[in-house]
């Protein structure tokens, strides 16, 4: 869809192929859903955030004034009925919308939600919020991450679940649909800085008194090089998976991963000097041996061996020594962080 038709929507991708791009994107499974409404219990600020944020407002798009012309427009372009059959349709429902099967019917509940970022509730619901009978909040979050759930402290496996939806990973949407290509400008800083913004815990894990806190300084940097990553890896396996030669499909995808490997990437290097991580580097050399346009199997290689880097960097560094990034990291956010 053009981007102008969602100035603030987080979720821009209608999906006609299965989840594959990490771990992430296999976490919301349809059986495994129990609704907001389940961690409104003991999240009752995040929940009031999050419904006012275009997450919440996802499942409209089929039916806003704004919106429903043209995805009535790619909704038919790929073969659907009308605008409707988005919210039963894989074509759609990845990314738009949160599923749940109970008694053996699936039914759309809503639009992008806790359990979209966070993993579907089942198997961790009652562990994660088990504070008497496991009193102990490491043990708790250990046999949470255990069962299913995504910390935020996750970066990279929360961030992607951003970049299966903010990139497009099917050719056909884009150059016959005529849905956007990737979200314009995302960035997992200033979009998580802005209206999806829910930390109202302190430092110290304890609960805020009605305040949404903002980010610290070493949690931006970190989601700035680990989101950069990200883009770049989504990128090149998307770029692998495109058949057109001239379509925009492969156009947005090269274009973007020519941009961070060639200027993003090295700005980053150049800045950090000997304090660039290693999985940095590491990353910086798989992508300078990257030729855009040779052969798909090698593009897809490269994304493939930046995964371990990736998570490498999100598992064993904080953000602290990458001071000398904060001036280059963005400085408005993706709408207003809600405040009670």
């Amino acid at each position: 869809m053009k981007p102008h038709l969602f100035p603030l929507t987080l979720v821009a991708a209608c999906l006609s192929a299965p989840l594959a791009y990490g771990q992430a994107a296999s976490t919301l499974h349809p059986e495994k859903v129990i609704g907001s409404e389940k961690c409104a219990d003991c999240h009752e600020e995040e929940v009031k955030a999050w419904k006012l944020s275009a997450h919440f407002r996802s499942d409209s798009v089929h039916r806003d004034a704004k919106t429903r012309e043209e995805a009535e427009k790619i909704a038919k372009a790929m073969g659907l009925a009308n605008a409707n059959a988005m919210t039963t349709s894989p074509l759609c429902t990845e990314c738009h919308f949160t599923r749940q099967k109970t008694g053996g019917a699936t039914k759309t509940i809503g639009g992008v939600s806790c359990e979209s970022c966070h993993g579907g509730g089942l198997d961790f619901y009652e562990i994660h919020g088990e504070i008497e009978k496991i009193p102990n909040r490491d043990e708790r979050k250990q046999r949470s991450k255990a069962a299913g759930m995504l910390y935020p402290e996750d970066t990279a496996l929360v961030g992607e679940n951003c970049f299966n939806c903010h990139i497009i990973r099917d050719e056909k949407l884009v150059n016959v649909g005529g849905h956007i290509a990737r979200s314009e400008g995302f960035n997992l800083v200033s979009w998580s800085q802005g209206e999806v913004r829910h930390n109202f815990y302190t430092p110290d894990h304890t609960r805020t008194k009605g305040e949404n806190l903002p980010t610290t300084p070493e949690r931006k940097r970190k989601l700035f090089v680990v989101g950069m990553l990200l883009d770049l890896e989504y990128s090149l396996r998307a770029l692998s998976n495109g058949k057109t030669g001239g379509g925009a499909f492969r156009k947005a995808m090269g274009t973007r991963a020519h941009t961070i490997i060639n200027k993003e990437l090295p700005a980053v290097s150049k800045i950090l000097g000997d304090a660039a991580p290693e999985e940095l580097k590491k990353a910086a050399e798989i992508a300078s041996a990257v030729k855009l346009s040779g052969d798909p199997k090698l593009v897809a290689a490269a994304a493939d061996a930046l995964k371990d880097p990736i998570k490498s960097l999100s598992d064993n560094h904080d953000g602290s020594a990458l001071g000398a990034l904060d001036s280059i990291l963005p400085k408005k956010s993706k709408g207003t962080a809600w405040q009670p």
